[in-house]
């Protein structure tokens, strides 16, 4: 198999994807549409995401506009573009494929906003048989702790464990490492909802600032979207919530002011819902995936009156400070 690979993207997690594979000696070429972040990677660095920090083995990495250039370079792919271009990219790259065949790593996770399906069945969709496997990594964290090389260990889902293995050995290091899931579906909806969660969080969070009640929030939004994970898989094993892209990445993003959920939750709880939209300037996942929950529980019984308590602040008028009136206080 070819150890050589290609980045779609070169943003702060293609970029910090990259510097993994080269600090392993991996040969990598990444195609952007941005010519300053080509030119900056291009001379070892991103210093739009990661300022004048040099990347590593940087000798290893170029960059390129051309897509025909870097899907030439090698057949394994790595998608590391926002999730609202997944769809036109893959069209992209299926077009200039022809008659090759590839393998995709997948970065960007959850549901696409317009048609509500999972991200990998978009994929899936688009490249049909020009794709041989399809790999998706999920878990706890951010790209610029991966950049500074902290330890990060992550789940990469995929129903192939051969090639969950070429992976795992092509990517782990002293900072970084992959664990194999099968469970694409469950990863994929725990990835997803943990946004929304993390919203609901952070409104709590700044009405009962406790690490009691914190605790206990994370611990009901993890019960809870297992039993969404349940009436979408017809699957009541719980296991898939212990793993790393479960708890795991439910905790980092319930619990820190990195992420943007989080938040934005806790803005909510200060301004509202209105006006924390109107000054927010980039991209809510929780919020717009909300939206397809929305949806996911009027069409399913299930009980999960936290989840569906912030899905009512979100779009239905609920005050944020009643958002745990469940709990009949």
């Amino acid at each position: 198999m070819n150890n050589k690979f290609s980045i779609i993207g070169t943003g702060a997690w293609a970029t910090a994807i990259a510097n993994v594979l080269i600090d392993n000696n991996v040969q990598v070429k990444m195609y952007g549409i941005n010519k300053q972040e080509i030119s900056d990677i291009n001379k070892g660095r991103n210093t739009k995401f990661f300022g004048e920090t040099l990347l590593t083995n940087s000798h290893l990495l170029s960059a390129t506009s051309s897509l025909d250039e870097v899907l030439q370079f090698s057949n394994n792919i790595v998608l590391a573009v926002p999730s609202v271009a997944l769809d036109s990219v893959t069209k992209n790259i299926k077009a200039q494929l022809k008659d090759a065949k590839i393998n995709v790593i997948n970065v960007a996770k959850g549901f696409d906003n317009t048609t509500g399906k999972f991200l990998s069945d978009i994929i899936e969709a688009n490249l049909g048989d020009s794709m041989i496997n399809l790999a998706t990594f999920i878990g706890p964290s951010y790209a610029i702790e991966v950049f500074e090389k902290k330890l990060t260990m992550i789940n990469v889902a995929t129903k192939n464990e051969i090639y969950a293995n070429f992976l795992c050995e092509i990517f782990d290091n002293h900072y970084f490492k992959l664990e194999w899931i099968s469970n694409e579906m469950g990863a994929q909806i725990f990835a997803a909802l943990k946004n929304v969660l993390a919203i609901g969080v952070g409104i709590i969070a700044y009405n009962n600032p406790g690490k009691n009640t914190h605790s206990a929030m994370i611990s009901l939004g993890v019960r809870e979207i297992l039993k969404v994970y349940h009436v979408m898989s017809n699957d009541n094993n719980d296991m898939v919530g212990y793993e790393l892209s479960g708890i795991g990445d439910v905790f980092l993003t319930c619990s820190s002011t990195k992420s943007r959920n989080f938040s934005f939750g806790q803005k909510i709880a200060q301004i509202g819902v209105d006006q924390s939209l109107k000054q927010e300037k980039m991209t809510i996942e929780g919020y717009d995936t909300a939206k397809i929950l929305k949806n996911i529980l009027e069409s399913h019984k299930v009980y999960v009156p936290l989840l569906k308590n912030i899905v009512d602040v979100l779009f239905n008028s609920k005050e944020p400070n009643q958002i745990l009136d469940f709990l009949n206080w």
